[in-house]
C-alpha cells in the first residue's frame, strides 16, 4: 500500500512540478544554475555581512552593494536584451559565466589579503553588475528554446524553485562557513576568512553552469538574427496595457519590498541584538518561504490561475513585512520573513511567466528585458531611500513605511485581479512578421487582458 502510495506521489511529481526535466537540455541547465545559484547566494550573503562589519556596522553599505549590483541592469538591460536578440544565446551566456568566476575569484583574493575595502568591493560589485546585465536577459529568453511552449510556465516555476532554493541553502552555507572560521580565528579575521571561503565556493559554482552549457545537444550556436529597435520591448508592452500594469506592480513591490533583505544586517544587530549565525537564518527563512512558492507555482502554475496568484502573492508579501516590523525576537521575524518570500515569489514567478508567454519569439531578448530591468529600477530606488533611511532613522520605522507601501500595493493588484476577471490569455501582437520587428506606423490597440 505504501509502496504504491509512493508510485504515485512520484509519479505525480514528474509529471507535474518537474515535467520540464522530460528535455535532456533543460535538465542540463537546470542542474548548473541549482548549483550557481546557491553559489550566488553564498557570496551575496557573505559580502553584505562583511562589508556591513568592515565599515564599522554602516547600514548604508550593505544597500549601496546592492545597488551597484543592480544598477547597470537598469541602465544597460536593453542592450543586453538586443544583443541576446541579436546573437546566439548560448555563447553568450558562456561568456558571462566565464567572467562571473573571474569577478568571484577576484573577490576572494582581495578580501583573504585583507584589501577589499567597501569600495573596493562596491567597484567589483558594480562590474559583477554590468556583467549581468548581458546574462539575466539572455537567460531569460535562452529557456524558451530549450522546452516546449507549453511546458514554459513550468520551466519558469522550476527556475525560481533553484534560484529560491540557493536563497534558502547559500545564506545557510555561508553561516555555516563564519561559524567554522570563528572555531579557528577570532575576531574580525574569522569574518574575513569566512567571506573569503564563501567567494571561492561561488567562483566554483560557475562551472557547473559552463559544464552544462557545453554539453547541450539541441541549442546548437545558431546564425546571427537581424537586429530591431531597442525600443520595441516597450512598444509591445505598451500594446498589452494590462502586461504594463503587471510590470508597475512588480516596480512598487520591487521599491518596497526588496530592501528588506539589505536592512536586515541592521535589522539583526540593533532590533534582535544578534550576530551573524542569526542573519544568516531570517536570510534562510526568507529563501524557504520563497522555496515553497516556487514549488506551488512550479506544480500549479497555470495562465487560468495567474490573476489568483499576482493577488495572493502581494497579499502574503505585505503581511509578511508588516510582522517582521512587528518582531522583537529572532523565531517571529524569521517565520514572517518566510511569509514575505513566500507572497514575493508567488507575485513575482506568475508576473514572469504571463511576460514569457505573451511575448513574440524574435523580440524575446528585449522584452524579458524589460523584467530585470524593472526589478532593478525598483530595487535601486528602494535600496537608496531605505538605505539613507536606516543611517538616520529606527530600523522599525524604516520598515513601517515600507509595509505601508507594500500594503498600498497589494490592493492595487486586488483592484487589477478584479478588473480582469473572467479574462483569457492574449499574446502581445508580433508586428511586421516580415522583418521581425514593430513598425512605428502600427497604432496602439490597449492589447488583450492579463491571462486569468
Amino acid at each position: 500500500m505504501h509502496t504504491a502510495r509512493r508510485r504515485n506521489w512520484l509519479a505525480f511529481l514528474r509529471d507535474n512540478t518537474f515535467r520540464s526535466l522530460r528535455h535532456r537540455d533543460y535538465r542540463l541547465y537546470f542542474a548548473g544554475q541549482g548549483v550557481s545559484f546557491t553559489g550566488s547566494w553564498v557570496q551575496s550573503t557573505a559580502l553584505m555581512w562583511s562589508v556591513y562589519t568592515f565599515s564599522g556596522n554602516d547600514p548604508i553599505w550593505p544597500p549601496l552593494i546592492l545597488v551597484a549590483t543592480i544598477a547597470p541592469t537598469l541602465l544597460f538591460g536593453a542592450v543586453g536584451g538586443a544583443l541576446a536578440d541579436r546573437f546566439a544565446k548560448r555563447p553568450l551566456i558562456l561568456v558571462c559565466q566565464a567572467l562571473f568566476l573571474v569577478n568571484a575569484l577576484l573577490l576572494a583574493g582581495l578580501v583573504w589579503f585583507g584589501l577589499a575595502t567597501p569600495p573596493v568591493a562596491l567597484a567589483l560589485a558594480a562590474m559583477n553588475g554590468l556583467v549581468q546585465a548581458v546574462d539575466l536577459p539572455a537567460r531569460l529568453a535562452f529557456v524558451p528554446e530549450l522546452i516546449p511552449k507549453d511546458d514554459l510556465v513550468n520551466a519558469v516555476g522550476l527556475n525560481s524553485l533553484l534560484f529560491n532554493l540557493g536563497r534558502a541553502i547559500g545564506p545557510a552555507i555561508a553561516g555555516l562557513a563564519f561559524l567554522l572560521c570563528g572555531l579557528v580565528v577570532e575576531g574580525s579575521e574569522a569574518t574575513r576568512v569566512g567571506a573569503a571561503v564563501c567567494f571561492i565556493l561561488n567562483a566554483a559554482s560557475y562551472a557547473a553552469v559552463i559544464v552544462g552549457l557545453l554539453a547541450m545537444r539541441a541549442a546548437v550556436v545558431g546564425p546571427r538574427k537581424k537586429g530591431g529597435r531597442l525600443s520595441e520591448g516597450l512598444v509591445l508592452v505598451w500594446r498589452n496595457r494590462s502586461l504594463a500594469a503587471v510590470l508597475g506592480c512588480t516596480f512598487a513591490l520591487s521599491v518596497f519590498g526588496w530592501p528588506l533583505l539589505t536592512l536586515f544586517p541592521a535589522f539583526t544587530r540593533t532590533v534582535l541584538n544578534q550576530g551573524d549565525k542569526e542573519y544568516s537564518t531570517l536570510v534562510s527563512a526568507l529563501g524557504g518561504g520563497a522555496l515553497v512558492a516556487a514549488l506551488a507555482n512550479a506544480t500549479f502554475g497555470r495562465l487560468s490561475l495567474a490573476r489568483s496568484f499576482l493577488a495572493i502573492g502581494s497579499a502574503l508579501t505585505a503581511l509578511g513585512l508588516v510582522g517582521v516590523t512587528l518582531s522583537s525576537a529572532l523565531w517571529p521575524a524569521a517565520v514572517c520573513s518566510a511569509v514575505f518570500g513566500l507572497g514575493m515569489i508567488l507575485f513575482l514567478s506568475t508576473g514572469q511567466s504571463v511576460l514569457q508567454l505573451s511575448t513574440p519569439d524574435h523580440a524575446r531578448g528585449r522584452v524579458m528585458a524589460l523584467w530585470p530591468m524593472t526589478l532593478s529600477g525598483g530595487s535601486v530606488l528602494g535600496q537608496l531611500v531605505f538605505g539613507w533611511a536606516a543611517k538616520h532613522f529606527p530600523i522599525p520605522a524604516v520598515l513601517g513605511v515600507m509595509a505601508a507601501g507594500v500594503g498600498l500595493t497589494a490592493a492595487s493588484v486586488g483592484v487589477l485581479a478584479w478588473a480582469l476577471r473572467g479574462t483569457t490569455p492574449n499574446q502581445v501582437p508580433p508586428g511586421d512578421p516580415t522583418d521581425g520587428t514593430v513598425t512605428s506606423e502600427v497604432p496602439a490597440t490597449g492589447g488583450g487582458p492579463l491571462p486569468g
